[in-house]
C-alpha cells in the first residue's frame, strides 16, 4: 500500500500563482487528413459500423490557457455547426486561435474525431482550477463535471517546493473528480525533448497524458505524488502536443459514448478506467523499433504504450465485456471491468485461433488511487492510497494456468501492460493479482490482430471454356465488421491480356470469415503455354499475414495453342505459314490441326 500524503490547508490560500503556457508550436491550421489515416480513424469510418458514434450525449469540456484575454474556440465557424457552446466560468466566448485549432481536431466537422452535434463547455484554465471547477484555493469540493471528456492542451511550468505542493493538490482534486464523476481527462505533456515533466496535469494518476509520435515531447518519470511513474501514456502523429491531445480526447469520447449504451451500460469510475485500458492496450508499438517495457516499468520511457490507434481500440471494445472465468475461453480481443478481491486474483483465459500466424498481443490494466478528504472544515487536506495490482500473461493448457510468459508488476504505477510482438496460436491466461488488503475495481483490455490467408480453391483457369480460377481469402477471429485486405500479384500472367483486371484489395464482408476472388481468363488464339498468377496478402495494420505465403492459379492455353507452344519455337509461332491451324510445316499433307488431334 502506498503511503498517504497530506497537503497543508494554509498552502491553498497563500500560494495561488502558477505560470501557464500552452503547448502549441505556433498557431497554424492543423492538417485534417494524414493523422486521421495514421491513427486508424479513416479505416474505421470506411467500415460503416452503425454503432460508431459521432458525438457524446454528455458533451465535452475544453480547458485552455488564455491567449491574452481569449481562450475559447471560434463558435461562428461552419466547422462547429451543431455544437452548443457554454462558458461555465463566465467567459464571453471571445475566440482564440489556439483554442480553435484544438477544437478542430477534437470535434470539428468534418475534420475532427467527434463531428456530430453536442454540447461544448469552454473554460479559462485559471478559472477552471479556481472557483469555476476544482476550487483549488478554497474549502469546497470540485464542481461536478457533466461532460464525458475533458481536454487540456496546456501545461503548467513551475518550480519550487511550495508550488510543487500546490500542484499536487490540483492533481489530487482532479483525480478525485474523475473517480467521482466518471469522465475521461486527456492532458498534454510539453513540446521539446526535456526529461522533466510539467507539474500539471500529466503527473496526476487518472488522466491520459499525450505526447508525439516523433518523440519531440517531454518524457520521463514523475516527481509529484510518487516518483517514478512514466509519462506520457500514449502518442499521436502530429507536430505539437496541443493538437495531439484532442485526437486522444476524441477517441476517448467515441469509446465513452458506446460504453454507456446497452449491453454495457457502464457508469461512474468504470468509464474512465475502461476507456484508458482500451486506448493503452491497442496503441501501436511496431512503429518504434526501440519500444520496450520491463516488469517494473509498464510503458516505454518516451512513447508510452505506443501510438493511438482508434480502429484497434474500437475493435477491442466490440470484442465485448468478458468476465473472469475458470471455465470459459474468451476471444483474443476484449475487455473487462471487475473488482479484484483483496489479496486475491482474477483470471481470463483467451485463445489465439489455430492456424493463425503469430500476432502482436497487448493487455493493459488500469485502476484508480483512492483520494480522501480529511479536512475538518469543508474539503481539503487530501490524502491518498494506491492499491497495488499486478498483471501476468501465462501459457495455458485447457483451463490450467501454465508457464509465465510476461509480467508487469510496477510498484508505483496505476497502470500495468504486457506486450508480445509475436504471440503464436494457442490458449493463454491473463492473471490480475491484488496485493492490497481491500478489493480494488479495475479495468483490463486486451488486443491481438486477426490473421489473413489466401488459398487457390480452384487452381486452374481455362481459356477453352472460360472456366475461372478462384482464390479464397480467409480471416480468423471476430467477423462483426468488414475487413479490407490489400493483395499483391506476381507471376507470368499479364493483366488484361491473360486475365481480366483485378482490384488492388478485397473486402471480407461483415458476418463472413472469407470471401472469394474470381480469375477470369481472356481467350485468344495465341500460343503462350500455361501462365501463373500468384496472389499474396499485402501488409496492413489491421491484420497479420505470412508474407511468404501465396495462392497460385494456373491459366491454361486452349489445348491446340498449348500443343503449338510445345512444338514450335518463338520464330515459328510468329509465322502463320508454319504454326497456324492449316499450315503443314512437315509436308506430310496433314495440317497442324490434324497433327494435334
Amino acid at each position: 500500500m502506498k503511503p498517504a500524503f497530506r497537503v497543508a490547508p494554509y498552502l491553498r490560500r497563500t500560494f495561488e500563482t502558477i505560470v501557464f503556457t500552452t503547448t502549441s508550436i505556433g498557431l497554424t491550421q492543423v492538417s485534417s487528413a494524414d493523422w486521421r489515416d495514421e491513427v486508424g480513424l479513416t479505416r474505421l469510418l470506411q467500415l460503416g459500423d452503425t454503432e460508431l458514434p459521432t458525438s457524446v450525449s454528455d458533451g465535452v469540456t475544453q480547458v485552455e490557457a488564455p491567449e491574452g484575454t481569449v481562450y475559447s474556440p471560434d463558435a461562428t465557424l461552419a466547422r462547429f455547426t451543431g455544437k452548443t457552446f457554454t462558458y461555465p466560468d463566465g467567459g464571453n466566448g471571445a475566440a482564440g486561435g489556439h483554442a480553435t485549432n484544438v477544437a478542430t481536431v477534437f470535434y470539428g466537422n468534418p475534420q475532427g474525431v467527434l463531428p456530430g452535434a453536442m454540447a461544448v463547455r469552454s473554460y479559462n484554465v485559471n478559472n477552471w482550477m479556481g472557483n469555476a471547477s476544482l476550487h483549488r484555493t478554497g474549502f469546497a469540493a470540485p464542481e461536478v463535471e457533466p461532460s464525458a471528456v475533458q481536454n487540456h492542451s496546456w501545461v503548467a511550468l513551475s518550480d519550487g517546493a511550495l508550488n510543487a505542493t500546490l500542484c499536487e493538490e490540483v492533481n489530487r482534486r482532479l483525480d478525485f473528480a474523475i473517480n467521482r464523476d466518471g469522465f475521461s481527462c486527456v492532458v498534454g505533456v510539453n513540446n521539446g525533448t526535456s526529461t522533466t515533466l510539467p507539474f500539471l496535469l500529466c503527473q496526476s494518476y487518472h488522466t491520459i497524458s499525450v505526447g508525439l509520435t516523433n518523440g519531440v515531447h517531454s518524457a520521463g518519470f514523475t516527481t509529484l505524488d510518487g516518483n517514478g511513474r512514466i509519462k506520457p501514456d500514449i502518442v499521436t502523429p502530429i507536430d505539437a502536443t496541443s493538437f495531439a491531445t484532442p485526437m486522444v480526447s476524441g477517441a476517448a469520447g467515441l469509446l465513452h459514448q458506446r460504453l454507456t449504451q446497452a449491453p454495457y451500460s457502464l457508469a461512474g469510475a468504470d468509464l474512465p478506467r475502461v476507456t484508458k485500458a482500451l486506448l493503452l492496450a491497442t496503441a501501436t508499438k511496431d512503429l518504434f523499433p526501440s519500444w520496450a517495457n520491463t516488469a517494473a516499468r509498464p510503458l516505454d520511457i518516451r512513447y508510452g504504450a505506443g501510438q493511438l490507434n482508434i480502429h484497434h481500440a474500437w475493435q477491442a471494445l466490440r470484442g465485448g465485456k468478458l468476465a473472469a472465468s475458470a471455465s470459459t475461453a474468451h476471444p483474443s480481443r476484449g475487455w473487462a471491468s471487475e473488482s479484484i478481491p483483496a489479496l486475491g486474483s482474477r483470471t481470463w483465459f483467451i485463445t489465439v485461433p489455430t492456424g493463425a500466424v503469430p500476432t502482436p498481443f497487448s493487455a493493459a490494466l488500469t485502476w484508480h488511487r483512492n483520494v480522501t478528504n480529511t479536512s475538518v472544515i469543508g474539503f481539503g487536506s487530501l490524502v491518498y492510497t494506491l492499491p497495488n495490482l499486478n498483471l501476468r500473461l501465462h501459457a495455458a493448457s485447457g483451463f490450467t494456468v501454465g508457464a509465465q510468459i510476461a509480467e508487469s508488476t510496477s510498484a508505483v504505477d496505476n497502470v500495468e501492460l504486457v506486450h508480445q510482438a509475436a504471440l503464436p496460436a494457442g490458449t493463454y491466461a491473463l492473471v490480475v493479482e491484488n496485493t492490497a488488503a481491500t478489493a480494488t475495481p479495475a479495468a483490463l483490455a486486451w488486443h491481438s490482430l486477426p490473421a489473413v490467408t489466401a488459398a487457390a480453391t480452384v487452381a486452374t483457369a481455362r481459356e477453352i471454356d472460360g472456366s475461372p480460377g478462384v482464390v479464397t481469402i480467409t480471416r480468423t477471429g471476430d467477423t462483426g465488421l468488414p475487413l479490407v485486405v490489400p493483395i499483391t500479384l506476381s507471376g507470368t500472367a499479364v493483366s488484361g491480356s491473360d486475365y481480366s483486371p483485378l482490384p488492388s484489395s478485397v473486402t471480407i464482408p461483415a458476418g463472413s470469415a472469407s470471401t472469394t476472388l474470381t480469375i477470369a481468363p481472356v481467350a485468344d488464339s495465341l500460343a503462350r503455354g500455361s501462365r501463373t498468377l500468384a496472389f499474396a496478402i499485402g501488409a496492413d495494420f489491421a491484420f497479420v499475414r505470412d508474407p511468404a505465403q501465396a495462392a497460385v492459379v494456373t491459366l491454361e492455353d486452349k489445348p491446340f495453342d498449348a500443343w503449338r507452344f510445345a512444338n514450335f519455337d518463338t520464330g515459328a509461332l510468329a509465322d502463320p505459314g508454319i504454326s497456324s491451324e492449316t499450315a503443314d510445316p512437315d509436308h506430310d499433307t496433314l495440317p497442324n490441326l490434324i497433327e494435334y488431334a
